[in-house]
């Protein structure tokens, strides 16, 4: 009978009468990584610690995440793996909004109880964030990107040591992060602030201090690389003969260079590779460059010794690869952390189709314990019981808030693209500014429906006759906006296009902005407006040249980068970033 995808026809597997058990079993439970809801009772999850010896659980978040809420989960966690009998504590991963990890509130002080959060989570949305005890919306750490445009790796470890020292004490001790990919066309605009940039070299020194920072926290990182998608075509195309010669050929190319630079300075950490199986219409040939990547240049070239982990696994109607097979074929591939479905029946399905294989020997006899190894040599570098079952939040001395260091941060990353002072400076109270700013997906739950209205404060702050003029990249230009631009003496124009698909229609947008106020200029009488131009996301949304406008990089639409932009728009700072791309 034909599956309805090719993979239920390539893996069609009775399971033995007998199964899987004993050593087979915890082995096999060591490699798998389940995912459970913040909110859902830890118990639900018991049966795959307690019986399959499930060794890592992914924690889920929306919303706010609730410090306190978390911890109590971690706590619960690991003792149940400890009740029943498992030689090493969990590990425990976090899952946020949009994979970034400084979306996390930071909780600096402990607090009785979930009620007492909220309260202050209530203050903290109404005050500035200094000397608050966590950090919520504006307040949170920099993006890579900010981070790689600050250009000190120093701040970047200390940036790490805080975030580890925040996990830790709410019990997670294992986070996704650094992505090493290099920004290039490949990379949605969205996700171009977790990266470090284009430039080899930066995302390289980056990337290891993060790493080492996370460490000096006491949690271990999980690198994030998505093998780019030339060079993983290219593997997907070759045979094995032409195979290996080609790996080569492909591990001297920059794209490899941060994946090379980290497995060879941490050769026992966890790698995670973004480019899932279920992504690719030819399963086969995807699991086998995979594994190539893994053994050839991971494992040969640059000596890793770490667990390798599998991207989420999601997948859709149409995908080549269905839920149930997707983990089943990631470890075929030579992954050695898969991640289970989060449905829960095809969560147990995934796991009968890895013990009918392990059963049936199509999973190579040693493949599984060999993993299962490096998973337990990787633990036994962070974790312990004693730690992994402390009373949480911790009774220790709480680390120092981090604010300070983060504005340090969003000040030292924002880049001037033209040269001299703001042509705002200057400029009088009472002058007309009109900001033009994107509807853009928000970052972090608790952000005001208009990301952009801190930079609106900011600068309304010293112009009193300021108009915030929100725009969308479908409606384009529109006759309030014509309106606007005909009135102002100065115009601050905000460009952040978080999706690919609209990349020509943010041309066209900017185009008629310039025709607009082109034919204002052309009035008689007229003065020339004075217009800036403020790049809040892909430092490539402001590569075609803009003619008689002052530009700026921030980098991210965060409440702290916007601040510290407007300081700069205003010119009371100097903008003294470095641009992380070509």
């Amino acid at each position: 009978m034909m599956g309805t995808h090719a993979c239920c026809d390539l893996f069609d597997l009775a399971a033995s009468p007998a199964g899987i058990g004993g050593q087979a079993k915890r082995d096999l439970g060591q490699t798998l990584i389940v995912f459970l809801r913040v909110h859902e009772d830890p118990s639900t999850i018991q049966p795959l610690i307690a019986e399959q010896g499930v060794g890592s659980v992914i924690i889920t978040c929306s919303g706010v995440p609730d410090p306190i809420h978390i911890a109590s989960c971690a706590r619960k966690l690991q003792q149940i793996a400890k009740d029943a009998g498992h030689e090493q504590p969990l590990t425990i991963g976090l899952r946020e909004a949009n994979g970034l990890v400084c979306n996390t509130p930071y909780l600096s002080l402990p607090v009785a109880d979930s009620k007492e959060y909220a309260k202050q989570v209530a203050v903290a949305e109404s005050q500035s964030y200094d000397g608050l005890p966590f950090e919520l919306a504006g307040a949170r750490f920099p993006y890579p990107l900010s981070l790689a445009a600050a250009n000190s790796t120093t701040r970047t470890r200390l940036v790490g040591r805080a975030i580890g020292q925040h996990l830790g004490s709410i019990g997670i001790n294992w986070v996704f992060t650094p992505t090493v990919d290099l920004l290039g066309e490949s990379v949605e605009p969205l996700d171009a602030s977790k990266t470090f940039g284009q430039d080899a070299e930066s995302v390289c020194g980056h990337a290891l201090a993060l790493i080492q920072g996370l460490a000096d926290g006491g949690v271990s990182a999980c690198t994030v690389s998505h093998p780019a998608a030339p060079t993983l075509e290219i593997l997907r195309t070759q045979s094995s003969t032409e195979l290996a010669s080609s790996i080569h050929e492909q591990a001297d190319l920059p794209e490899f260079a941060p994946l090379g630079a980290v497995a060879t300075r941490y050769p026992r950490n966890s790698m995670q590779f973004g480019a899932a199986i279920h992504e690719f219409q030819e399963p086969e040939r995807s699991a086998h460059a995979i594994h190539a990547t893994c053994e050839l240049v991971l494992r040969n070239m640059c000596g890793f010794q770490g667990p390798t982990v599998s991207s989420f696994a999601e997948t859709t109607d149409d995908a080549a690869v269905c839920a149930k097979h997707t983990p089943l074929l990631s470890i075929l591939s030579g992954l050695d952390m898969v991640k289970l479905p989060e449905e829960a029946a095809a969560r147990q399905e995934s796991i009968s189709a890895l013990e009918a294989a392990m059963a049936s020997g199509a999973i190579p006899s040693n493949l599984i314990p060999a993993a299962a190894a490096r998973v337990a040599a990787f633990k036994a570098q962070f974790l312990s019981w004693e730690r992994a079952l402390v009373d949480i939040p911790a009774p220790t001395a709480s680390p120092p808030a981090p604010g300070s260091l983060a504005r340090a941060i969003h000040q030292d990353a924002v880049t001037a693209l033209s040269p001299g002072t703001s042509p705002l400076h200057g400029l009088a109270r009472t002058s007309i500014l009109v900001v033009l700013t994107p509807t853009v997906p928000r970052r972090v739950p608790e952000s005001p429906s208009d990301p952009f209205e801190p930079l609106g404060r900011a600068l309304s702050d010293h112009f009193s006759r300021l108009r915030h003029v929100p725009y969308t990249l479908s409606a384009g230009l529109t006759d309030v906006h014509r309106a606007f631009l005909q009135r102002a003496a100065a115009v601050v124009f905000v460009l952040c296009n978080t999706s690919s698909a609209m990349i020509e229609s943010q041309d066209e947008f900017v185009r008629a902005v310039h025709h607009s106020l082109r034919a204002r200029d052309a009035m008689p009488g007229q003065q020339r407006t004075r217009k800036v131009v403020i790049g809040a996301g892909n430092p490539r949304d402001l590569r075609d040249p803009f003619t008689g406008w002052w530009g700026v990089l921030c980098y991210e639409y965060s409440k702290g980068a916007l601040e510290a932009v407007a300081k700069v728009v205003l010119g009371e700072r100097e903008a003294t970033g470095k641009i992380p791309s070509t």
